[in-house]
Parts: structure tokens; sequence; C-alpha cells
């Protein structure tokens, strides 16, 4: 069996947020923050120490929705620490007041969604005003505590120019490390792709102004959304931690549901089975994950690239989200598909 080290579990589906680029499958019919199904705080370290047995378990991420809205989230994040695991709260950062903090054991990390430094810019993508007040004090709040934050920047052609700004302000915040991830797509967000797609041109300056600051500033930035290496080459950006879809791998980051249901990553609507009823090795090795995995697109099989054995197509949860299969590319190539030939042709010599 795969060494799993990674685990994410979805705490609740409530938000109180309405972040465009959302692409949760479950955000227009979302359940309350307790609702019967939902996992109770013992179910939920019954279920991680279900998978430790099975797996070198060392980190959990805890997710939403908003996890910080249910009233014991400080007390899941203890019994965790308890049992030697790693633990992250994966959050807005709204709700982190000074008191809620001290609740929590000291060396949890907080990841802090933060879309720039401007708060008219942040409102407006999370759909709430008064928000980016609240992150920063958040933001305080944990460091106060003597927990880690990590900013988590979420580009799209909204954002994309003020990357420097969303990750210098994460600096003085006093971030640990960065994710500079591009939005990725769901038949949620589908529809709105021609508003939220960045550029070509905008990706390519966001990471040109983050290698900018990994330098300057000697500061972690992973860019974990793949970017397919067809969109943008990552090797002019040496000091960008580039990540891939581990694909069911190591670095695979299966989630529980808010309910107990196993899948294959956060961003896949896709049901491997109930955990409570069966062994986290039986889910993750059985026929039906083995076929989420397999596909790689038609069209990157003869895919030049170094990086192609890596990238395989880009994210396959995202494809099978939007077109129903992940025998197709990343949405992501086929929303710039127009601009990347455009390019390509652009690079052609001229004849004579």
């Amino acid at each position: 069996m795969t060494p799993h080290e990674y685990l994410v579990v979805e705490v609740t589906e409530a938000c109180p947020h309405a972040c465009v680029h959302c692409y949760n499958y479950w955000r227009e019919d979302r359940a309350p923050v307790l609702s019967p199904q939902t996992l109770r705080r013992k179910e939920i370290l019954t279920l991680v120490r279900k998978v430790r047995a099975d797996a070198p378990l060392r980190v959990v991420a805890l997710s939403g929705g908003e996890p910080l809205l249910r009233p014991d989230i400080a007390g899941i994040c203890t019994d965790l620490a308890n049992d030697g695991l790693r633990v992250a709260v994966i959050t807005s950062g709204t709700l982190l007041t000074p008191e809620r903090a001290a609740r929590f054991p000291v060396g949890v990390t907080f990841e802090i969604t933060l879309f720039g430094a401007d708060a008219a810019l942040h409102d407006r993508i999370v759909g709430r005003a008064g928000a980016f007040q609240r992150v920063l004090q958040g933001a305080a709040s944990a460091l106060e505590r003597g927990c880690a934050v990590v900013a988590s920047v979420v580009l799209s052609r909204l954002n994309a120019g003020h990357t420097r700004d969303a990750l210098e302000m994460g600096i003085a915040l006093g971030a640990d490390a960065f994710l500079l991830n591009r939005i990725n797509f769901s038949r949620l967000t589908l529809p709105s792709a021609g508003q939220l797609t960045p550029t070509v041109e905008q990706l390519r300056g966001a990471l040109d102004a983050a290698e900018a600051v990994a330098v300057e500033y000697r500061a972690t930035i992973s860019v974990s959304v793949p970017i397919p290496p067809c969109v943008i080459d990552p090797a002019p950006y040496p000091h960008l931690h580039f990540g891939w879809c581990p694909r069911g791998g190591a670095q695979a980051y299966y989630t529980v549901s808010h309910n107990g249901a196993l899948r294959p990553c956060n961003h896949s609507s896709v049901v491997l089975g109930d955990l409570r009823e069966k062994p986290f090795r039986e889910l993750v090795n059985n026929g039906k994950a083995s076929a989420f995995w397999a596909p790689v697109p038609a069209e990157c099989q003869a895919c030049a690239h170094p990086l192609r054995d890596v990238c395989r197509g880009g994210c396959p949860a995202a494809s099978d989200e939007c077109y129903g299969t992940r025998e197709r590319v990343d949405p992501l190539v086929n929303l710039l598909r127009g601009q990347l030939n455009a390019h390509a042709e652009s690079r052609v010599p001229a004849p004579g």
C-alpha cells in the first residue's frame, strides 16, 4: 500500500462566505454546521485513528466549508495534536478572534485565505463586507497564540495583478509560508470562467511577482494547484515549489466528507465508500480508486515536455467535475487554448 501521510477532513459544509470561485460541489445545497449526518468530535478522532491503522499519517487538515463555525473545532484540534499529529485548519480567518485562538493548542497551523492587500478587492471576492479586516485580526490572533500562519492566495482574473501586494501583506502579517494557487474549476464555476480565468499573461505576471518575492524575502511559496507546463513552463521560477496531482500516490490528500464518506481529494465529488464502514486501505486500493486516478488524456500522451509524466493532463478531478470524464485535459488548458495557440504561432519564424 502507498504510504499516505496526509488527510483532509471536512468538518462542516457550512460557510458564511460566497467566494466567486468556490468549487465545492455542495455549495448550492450546504448542510448546516452540525447536521444529523455531520461527524461529531469523537467520530472524527475515531476515523483518523482508523486511517492511521492503515497508513503512516502525519498531517490532518481540517476544512469545510468554514471549520471555525464549529464550536468544538479547537477541541478537535486538541484531540488530533494529543495523538501526535500535525494539525492544519483551512479557514477564511474571519472568525478567529483572540478569545477563540486561545482555545487552540499551540503549534496548530492556520491556512488563511488572502486575496490581496486591498480591503475592497478581498471583500468583493469573498462576498462579505468587512471580511478583510477580520482576516488581519485572525492572523494576528493565531500568531499571538503561538500558532503558524500560511497565507493562501487564490488567483483569478480579479486579483492576479495584485499578487505581489498579497504576498507582501502576508509577510507583513507574519506568515511562515504561502500557497499561490490559480483557481480550479467545477461545473458550478465553469459558467463564469470567462470572468474568472486569469489570462496566460496574468498568470505569468503573478509567477514573476512570486519569484521576485521568494528571492527578496526568502519566502517559501508553493504553487500546489497544477499549472500544466503547456500553459506556463515552471523552469523560469526556480524559487517556487510547483506541485502536481499525486494521483493517489504518497502525497495524495484523500478527503473525508462531513458525513464520513471518503473521496479521492477535496475537489472531487466522487465517493469511494464510507470510512465508517470499511477500512481505509480497502477504499484507497479498490477498483474505483484505481479507475479514478488512471486516465491520461489522449492529447497528453504524445506530449514531449520533460514534466509530462508528473503533469499527466493537470487536475483530473477538475476535468471530471466539469466534463464528467477524466479523459479530458485540465479545464484550464481548454479555457486558455486560444491564447496558447496564438502564443505558439507568434514563435514560428516568418518565411524567408
